[in-house]
């Protein structure tokens, strides 16, 4: 898969070319016949008739018996599966004849043998709403067969290049937007410049760009998290020097940050030793309690390779809560032993388990940090050098909540003594699976870095058909269980957001990139589905420091 520098988010119509001018043409509301288009093209002039009859020169001269070199279809992949209530996507495509200056886009149903055609000078094509929907309708539960041919117009048409794939549409819908933030790279301008960040929410049916309902924060903003219901929304900063603050509020259209907002987990007095940064922190489904890692010891470096610009894993940490209504904080018994380092925790959509990663502390680790949380590395390291040098893997485990008193912590089958690195876990809403990140060794943003799913309960784990060739993580369910987001480097440094469909077998489609939640210079990551209308939230401003 080649790098897609941008994604151009252009729209087309029903047109005929003719003399004067474009003319609209009102779009079918079903095929009923073969339905021909010209979009995006600058060069192309022509009349409605001679379009088809170009269209079918086009057409005259392909030999199915002949092979055409092939083109190179970036999106969608082949075997999507769209939701139904999804907008457009852009088809994508890179054509590597040097002759070619022509492509036509055909879409044929497996219902008939009439075909929606469309001849463009570009390679992209993103289908209007009217037209997308007529797409849908007629790949609803079965298959539509794209083929884009490359074709030489100064040479009589002359068929060059070919390729095909087959799509099509769930009659599951998305239902639920996603919040997602967006960041400047590499990691160290976002850091230097938190201001340059924004927080978007936005659903995958709008047409539009998600809108950016948070931005200019000025303090450090890092993991977010709704309650499952959607009514309480928590966030990780550093507030006042203090890198433990965590804001905790109710959802509303108009959200106002202030002080009152803020707790910090430098409040919890267990007996381990330091401060606590309290990342990864998790809101109770039923919005009562959160956990979080605590007395946290972080190896971490930043590195210039926009790619993979940080390097980070905690080397102590262990879980604690906090009691919301009573504003009091305790450890998590069997998620808190010093000889182990426990972080990410997830909760189960019942409430009574926690999902964590854990592995033993690495004195040598200890030894190279000495008392700090970062190394410092040289402009030309990179975070495989790092992977090499600095090797460290967790396994998932299982420990009962039981209001706050723990218990005795069980390695969760399938994502646990597998000489992998575990982490990320997320229950699905039914309750039936866990979706996590696997990678050779580390946590967050590796390069390797895949999604596995799981029974909720262990059991053998599966490698998702969705992932693609670099990066897979920051993944979520939607409410309906079955939806999973998830950020991929696949195409640019700057992260991108794709789906993909999990039926009730735990079986999942190819990827689905959401090219309106992409941005050219920043990367969208920690994308969560929140059971929340569309427009449920619009501003979300910070008052005073």
């Amino acid at each position: 898969m080649k790098k897609l520098a941008t994604i151009l988010l252009t729209s087309i119509a029903f047109i005929a070319v003719i003399a004067c001018g474009y003319k609209i043409i009102k779009p079918r509301l079903y095929l009923k016949q073969d339905i021909h288009m010209i979009a995006g093209s600058e060069h192309f002039i022509g009349t409605v008739g001679n379009l088809e009859e170009t269209i079918q020169i086009i057409q005259s001269k392909l030999d199915p018996g002949k092979f055409y070199p092939e083109l190179d279809i970036f999106n969608p992949y082949d075997g999507s599966l769209f939701p139904r209530d999804i907008a457009s996507p852009t088809f994508i495509w890179e054509d590597w004849q040097p002759r070619t200056n022509l492509w036509l886009v055909s879409i044929r149903f497996d219902q008939n043998d009439n075909a929606l055609r469309v001849l463009t000078d570009r390679k992209r094509w993103i289908p209007d709403k009217a037209t997308w929907e007529i797409i849908k309708e007629h790949s609803l539960e079965r298959k539509a067969y794209l083929t884009i041919t490359g074709i030489n117009r100064g040479n009589s048409y002359e068929i060059v290049s070919k390729s095909g794939i087959a799509f099509s549409t769930s009659a599951d819908e998305v239902g639920t937007p996603i919040f997602f933030v967006q960041m400047p790279l590499p990691f160290a301008r976002g850091k230097q410049y938190p201001e340059l960040f924004q927080w978007r929410f936005g659903t995958v049916s709008s047409y539009d760009q998600p809108p950016v309902v948070m931005k200019n924060l000025p303090v450090c903003g890092n993991c977010h998290h709704f309650s499952r219901d959607g009514k309480t929304f928590g966030m990780d900063i550093d507030y006042n020097q203090d890198k433990g603050g965590y804001i905790l509020t109710p959802v509303s259209e108009e959200m106002m940050l202030t002080k009152d907002d803020v707790i910090t987990w430098n409040d919890f007095r267990g007996s381990a030793s330091g401060k606590s940064s309290g990342f990864f922190s998790r809101i109770s489904p039923d919005g009562k309690y959160i956990v979080s890692t605590v007395k946290d010891q972080s190896f971490f470096a930043m590195l210039s390779d926009p790619d993979f610009s940080q390097f980070f894993f905690p080397v102590r940490g262990y879980i604690a809560w906090y009691d919301i209504e009573k504003g009091i904080f305790s450890a998590l018994p069997g998620a808190d032993e010093h000889d182990y380092i426990q972080t990410c925790p997830a909760w189960s959509p019942d409430g009574k388990y926690i999902v964590f990663s854990r592995t033993g502390v690495d004195k040598k680790l200890l030894d190279i940090l000495g008392g700090k949380d970062y190394i410092t590395v040289g402009p030309d390291v990179r975070i495989s050098d790092l992977n090499k040098k600095y090797k460290i893997r967790f396994d998932l485990y299982r420990v009962t909540f039981n209001e706050g008193k723990g218990g005795a912590p069980e390695p969760l089958a399938g994502a646990s003594n597998n000489g992998k690195s575990n982490y990320f876990p997320r229950f699905s809403p039914d309750g039936k699976w866990i979706v996590f990140t696997q990678s050779p060794t580390g946590l967050a943003i590796q390069p390797e870095s895949k999604l596995y799913i799981v029974p909720a309960e262990g059991g053998v784990a599966r490698k998702l058909r969705c992932n693609t060739n670099i990066m897979n993580s920051w993944h979520s369910w939607s409410s309906n269980s079955r939806w999973l987001v998830f950020s991929s480097k696949t195409n640019t440094p700057y992260t991108e957001l794709f789906i993909t469909h999990i039926d009730e077998n735990g079986f999942d489609s190819p990827p689905v990139l959401l090219s309106r939640f992409s941005a050219e210079d920043l990367a969208c990551v920690a994308p969560e589905f929140v059971n929340l209308e569309p427009g449920a939230i619009r501003t979300i401003q910070v008052v005073g420091k």
